[in-house]
């Protein structure tokens, strides 16, 4: 195997790792990198697997954003009906 076959592999197998390890901004970094290396298909099939895997999830990110501003509405209603008048 030629080496600059290799080096898609390895920085597969390190993706691999940082996403075990739970590093997922270097894993998504090592991923792009062999995707802008022209890999083999099946490289190429894997790193964008694991990007479409550690791709941040906005729609929860939303509604948690929603829930923490329905919360504090309700503690600001809460404080401002406990004032005295």
């Amino acid at each position: 195997m030629k080496p600059s076959d290799s080096e898609p592999a390895e920085a597969l197998r390190r993706a691999q790792q940082a996403v075990t390890a739970g590093d997922v901004v270097t894993a998504r970094r090592l991923a792009a990198k062999v995707l802008e290396a022209n890999p083999r298909e099946k490289d190429a099939a894997e790193a964008r697997d694991l990007l479409a895997r550690t791709d941040i999830a906005w729609p929860l990110i939303a509604y948690g954003a929603v829930a923490a501003v329905c919360f504090l509405l309700l503690v600001l209603v809460a404080v401002l009906r406990s004032a005295p008048t």
